[in-house]
């Protein structure tokens, strides 16, 4: 067990590196609370600021820094402005309810995140403290997730499994090798993975679960190319990546053979694609949960707000997920006239499925609530339809990388093409 004092380091480590990261973003988003006769509402946001999974928490941080810019904007919630708190998880279940309970202090109306890596340390805590959360990624155990007080706006690593399958037997590739790591995370890929890549005529001809952080998969890749796959699946931490990719150069495997990974793989300029090395460009390609569709401009609107906050519409990954989850907050919060979590928790489902009249910014959703009108909210990140495990269905972008490592699409795995790969028995 980690001591009380090295949690509070992070912690405290953890504002900081927010403060210096989101520089104008934040203070864009919150500048006029002081002036507001309300108290700000508080995000927080449980993200991995330090260990081998730091970048998810820029990531994170990015995301929830322009849904706060969006709302604020254009007036805020019931009079109250948004703020934001952030705890370091350090990708680590020892650490994630400590950091959980820190971030109660602050008596946050909504928590974005946490990751995949660490929800399941902390999701029994957010019903018992009258907290609402949306966890930001695919984890296959939340696929039949009963928490009422739980939702995610991004699309199960189940079905993600399915797009990188139906992707890489479009491209011909029919022989596979799964390098993942033994994290549950990344195993969480390989059933429905192998099962709907031998359901599309795949044959799997190797399998290992590695190590994390070894100082060496030269014998996992010996084993694995002996066997002349067509295509590579994986998933993994950076270092691990680091190791591998740098192993696989050495011995020859990143020059003929594809490499198909999970949505931490598909950042541009990201360390994955960096570690990758120079066939990047032609042989590394990532599957990203998002929909290219701008249905009510929802997608062009983020990337205003992204411009207008980061600088920049070169996204991250998952950022659109944050911004639809604080979007949704804010929505409920507005349709059920009341910022208790325990009365708007309820009204999420309301504002975000059908039936209702669709709309994806958070203005023009606000002028039809203010007409008692039904909304359906359609954002950034496509529709955000909810079943009853308050899961989402979305299709797939697969990313390539140009020679400068910044993305290029490949191609996009639609819902009725996933939908195919199941009724075939995937």
């Amino acid at each position: 067990m980690k001591s009380n004092g090295k949690v509070r380091g992070r912690i405290v480590l953890s504002l900081a590196m927010v403060t210096a990261l989101a520089g104008v973003g934040v203070s864009a988003g919150v500048a006029n609370a002081s002036s507001n006769t309300k108290a700000p509402l508080v995000v927080g946001g449980i993200f991995p600021f330090t260990g081998a999974k730091s970048l998810l928490s820029k990531w994170g941080v990015h995301g929830v820094t322009v849904g706060v810019y969006e709302v604020n904007q254009h007036g805020g919630v019931l009079g109250h402005k948004l703020t934001t708190k952030y705890v370091d998880d350090a990708a680590d279940s020892v650490d994630a309810l400590p950091a959980f309970r820190q971030l109660m202090l602050s008596h946050p109306s909504v928590i974005i995140g946490p990751f995949s890596p660490t929800i399941e340390a902390v999701i029994n805590q957010f019903q018992p403290n009258d907290v609402v959360d949306f966890m930001v990624g695919g984890l296959t155990t939340l696929d039949t997730n009963k928490n009422k007080f739980v939702f995610r706006t991004s699309s199960s690593d189940s079905n993600e499994s399915l797009a990188m399958a139906q992707y890489a037997i479009s491209k011909g590739y029919k022989t596979a090798a799964l390098l993942f790591d033994n994290s549950a995370n990344s195993q969480g890929f390989v059933p429905p993975l192998e099962k709907a890549f031998k359901a599309l005529g795949g044959k799997i001809v190797y399998d290992a679960s590695l190590t994390s952080d070894a100082s060496s998969y030269n014998s996992e890749l010996l084993a694995a190319f002996s066997k002349s796959p067509t295509v590579v699946f994986d998933s993994m931490d950076t270092q691990t990546a680091a190791t591998l990719f740098g192993n696989a150069q050495s011995l020859g495997y990143m020059t003929h053979t594809v490499w198909i990974g999970d949505d931490l793989q598909s950042a541009p300029q990201g360390d994955y694609a960096k570690s990758f090395g120079p066939t990047a460009s032609t042989n590394l390609v990532a599957a990203l949960p998002a929909t290219p569709t701008t249905a009510n401009g929802a997608y062009n609107h983020f990337l205003a707000d992204y411009q207008a906050v980061w600088r920049t519409t070169s996204i991250i990954p998952t950022t659109f997920n944050e911004y639809d989850s604080v979007v949704l907050s804010a929505l409920a919060m507005t349709a059920a006239n009341s910022t208790d979590p325990k009365v708007w928790v309820n009204d999420i489902i309301k504002v975000s499925n059908p039936p209702g009249t669709s709309c994806g910014t958070y203005a023009t959703c606000i002028a039809l609530l203010k007409k008692h009108k039904k909304i359906d909210y359609n954002g950034a990140a496509g529709n955000d339809n909810f079943n009853k495990y308050h899961n989402v269905f979305s299709g797939f972008q697969m990313l390539g990388f140009t020679s400068s490592l910044n993305n290029k699409l490949n191609a996009y795995i639609t819902p009725a093409q996933l939908a195919a790969v199941v009724a075939k028995g995937g």
